[in-house]
């Protein structure tokens, strides 16, 4: 037997050794496979898998949940600390030393966004799976989401384009009223993952665009910004919208912790954008924040203390800049809480720029505010099954965290088979796809890289720094967080496929040793 070949053996053996016990309480995934590299979990009347709440251990037990293409869901097992026994030291393995003395942002959170479309699926499953769906989500029995995203009024993600005030010039904003589809699509939902989560719930709104009205084109959609100037009539209207959509939510007890300014401003400078949008540069949003937005927030009780406003709210690659400018005003920075990005440029952006801002400005938080697989290369946008998916969430939201982000949202928490409805056409891929027709929906592996991170984070976490003692760096994707019982988490991305041991060294603790599975996803927590 080769010298490495004796020490992974006795790698295997260690790891056999040190696993006290597995344990399944949770309720284990009924699979089905389609056309992909991977499986989905099937939720109907009579079989849904839970994700049981996490048990306090005591000091040298850690718990482990794994997920893997070919093989388990969130399957749970435990492993001992050790203070004795070898320290691998050949190459086949990875050691990652923890330290607890360097701490960086706090965990804001994690979830999804309450759309139209959303709701609108969810809806047509039977009242007990609509139950069954939102407590997967948000309930202690699910993956625990804290953070919701509203739209004001309606976006693509909705079965036709609409705002809260489709009557021509409207300047006293007389005629503004919700619509059907927050009291049927968003509201109901919203009030139950409130009443079923554990957690106190962050949601947070973004408008896509102001009455057509308001803009220069007369259209909500293909481009458009506010008529005139921030300081004159439309951008005070806009404003007043904005606290109207707030006002108009209290009333129904749902409080918003956030608002972005405008989803994806960016859009609004396109002419052949297609569907709902509305412009800002950085100098227009700065400017519309100080002398509009601002005061009528503070006017009307939204003072930075009860609500957090984030600027930006589009792709990466152009937010350093953006930011710089907005915050590059005093009179506009006052207001600003928080910078929202979203994902789908992101192999495009250097994530250096955040730690960058993170340094700039260090009394405001970074969010990632939307992320969807578009599929673009494809003409079905639903792919049931996907493994890639999983790796393309997991991936990006490790590196994220690893770059400040205070969390990640999901876009659409259920779409239908073909990835909709969406009145301008723009189907996307979802964690959750219902089939209404058989009464039944479909847990994505996405669903399950989300829950690999929501269900361990709660907000006020604190990410920790770590190293690797290995050749093989690029192996595998960590991250590290403390959370406020004071227990450590630990998340593994493993996308190769080959199994890679791992060594785990934690000062206070001792060390642990364990195999990932190929193509999996592993979290970790020791108290």
């Amino acid at each position: 037997m080769s010298e490495k070949m004796k020490y992974f053996s006795i790698f295997i053996l260690l790891f056999i050794i040190s696993l006290v016990k597995i344990t399944y309480a949770n309720t284990e995934c009924q699979r089905k496979k389609f056309d992909q590299d991977s499986f989905v979990c099937v939720c109907n009347e009579k079989t849904c898998d839970t994700f049981d709440k996490l048990n306090k251990t005591t000091q040298g037990i850690v718990q482990v949940y794994e997920s893997s293409r070919n093989d388990f869901r969130f399957r749970p097992s435990q492993i001992n600390f050790t203070k004795s026994g070898m320290i691998l030291s050949n190459d086949d393995h990875i050691q990652i030393n923890v330290d607890r003395t360097k701490k960086y942002q706090k965990i804001i959170g994690f979830g999804g966004a309450f759309t139209d479309a959303a709701g609108l699926n969810i809806a047509s499953l039977s009242k007990k799976l609509q139950s069954q769906l939102i407590e997967d989500y948000f309930g202690s029995n699910g993956i625990e989401y804290t953070l919701g995203r509203i739209p004001i009024g309606g976006s693509d993600f909705s079965s036709r384009p609409y705002t809260y005030d489709d009557f021509n010039d409207d300047d006293s904003l007389s005629k503004f009223s919700l619509q059907m589809e927050d009291y049927q699509f968003k509201i109901p939902y919203l009030k139950m993952a409130q009443k079923i989560s554990p957690n106190k719930l962050h949601y947070y709104a973004s408008p896509w665009s102001s009455p057509r009205w308001m803009k220069t084109n007369n259209d909500i959609r293909h481009g458009g910004l506010l008529k005139g100037h921030p300081g004159e009539k439309y951008y005070k209207l806009f404003a007043k919208y904005i606290v109207r959509f707030l006002q108009e939510y209290d009333k129904q007890n749902i409080s918003l912790w956030g608002i972005t300014i405008e989803n994806e401003p960016g859009a609004g400078f396109d002419p052949n954008y297609k569907w709902n949008c509305l412009g800002f540069n950085s100098t227009l949003e700065r400017d519309f924040l100080k002398l509009d937005l601002g005061p009528e927030l503070h006017q009307n009780g939204y003072t930075k203390n009860k609500l957090a406003v984030m600027i930006y709210d589009d792709q990466m690659p152009q937010m350093k800049t953006f930011t710089e400018t907005v915050m590059a005003d005093a009179e506009t920075a006052k207001y600003v809480s928080g910078v929202a990005f979203h994902w789908y440029n992101n192999d495009k952006a250097d994530r250096n720029d955040l730690d960058k801002l993170n340094a700039k400005f260090p009394n405001i938080f970074l969010l990632a505010t939307e992320a969807c697989e578009e599929w673009k290369n494809s003409p079905k946008k639903v792919h049931l099954g996907s493994w890639h998916l999983m790796n393309r969430y997991a991936n990006d939201i490790i590196k994220d965290l690893n770059h400040y982000s205070t969390g990640w949202t999901d876009w659409n928490l259920a779409l239908d088979l073909n990835g909709g409805p969406n009145w301008a056409g723009n189907m996307v891929d979802a964690p959750i796809i219902i089939n209404a027709t058989a009464n039944e929906y479909y847990k994505q592996p996405s669903f399950y890289a989300m829950g690999h991170f929501s269900k361990f984070l709660p907000p006020n976490s604190t990410r920790i720094h770590w190293e690797i003692e290995s050749n093989l760096l690029n192996k595998i994707d960590v991250t590290t967080f403390s959370r406020p019982d004071g227990s450590l988490v630990m998340i593994l991305l493993n996308q190769n496929p080959k199994t890679i041991p791992i060594q785990v060294y934690d000062r206070e603790r001792g060390h642990f040793q364990f195999v990932m599975a190929s193509e999996s996803i592993a979290t970790f927590l020791w108290y």
